[in-house]
C-alpha cells in the first residue's frame, strides 16, 4: 500500500527524471516504476521495430530496464534519461 501512495504522490509532484533517479539512488526504489511507465511505449516501439517479434521485444525491454536500474549510479544527468 505504501508503494502505491509513494507512486501517486510522486506522480502528482511531476518529478523530473533526474529527481526520480536521485530519489531511487537514495533508496526510494518504488519510484523507478515511474521511469518505466514514462518510457515503456517508446522502448517497446523501438524494440519491436528492430526485432519484429512481440515476445522478444518484451524480453529486451525487461532486460534494458534491469540493466538501467543496475547502472543508475553511472547516470550523470548530462543527457535526458530517455537516451
Amino acid at each position: 500500500m505504501q508503494t502505491i501512495e509513494t507512486l501517486e504522490r510522486a506522480g502528482a509532484e511531476r518529478l523530473t527524471d533526474q529527481e526520480i533517479v536521485d530519489r531511487v539512488r537514495a533508496g526510494d526504489t518504488a519510484l523507478y516504476e515511474i521511469i518505466m511507465r514514462r518510457y515503456n511505449q517508446r522502448l517497446y516501439r523501438v524494440a519491436r521495430a528492430i526485432l519484429r517479434d512481440d515476445a522478444e521485444s518484451e524480453d529486451v525491454m525487461q532486460d534494458a530496464y534491469v540493466r538501467a536500474y543496475q547502472h543508475l549510479d553511472q547516470f550523470a544527468g548530462r543527457a535526458p534519461f530517455s537516451t
